[in-house]
């Protein structure tokens, strides 16, 4: 296995503030790094067989986090050189 960083780059569509900051403290606890850089940005180190896995695992570990809010989340995911992932969820309260 390698390891291999992946870089989320996510739009909050309706969400309350508050929701908004228990969020972020909630993507840092799970190891997510946030890049200051960018205001809804966060990179993760994961270990995985390859970028696929590595990326599937990104958007899943950062889903599970942001479920617990009433939202529409869109994200861009990218690790290394393949191709780059949108999704876009709808989380009901």
């Amino acid at each position: 296995m390698a390891t291999f960083n992946v870089l989320i780059v996510a739009e909050f569509n309706g969400i309350a503030e508050e929701a908004e900051k228990e969020v972020f403290l909630r993507l840092e606890e799970a190891c997510f790094e946030r890049i200051p850089t960018l205001s809804h940005a966060w990179e993760i180190k994961l270990d995985a067989p390859d970028e696929a896995e590595a990326k599937n695992d990104a958007i899943e570990k950062f889903v599970n986090v942001c479920r617990t809010n009433p939202f529409e989340l869109r994200m861009v995911v990218q690790s290394g050189t393949g191709l780059v992932i949108r999704r876009k969820k709808q989380f009901e309260p």
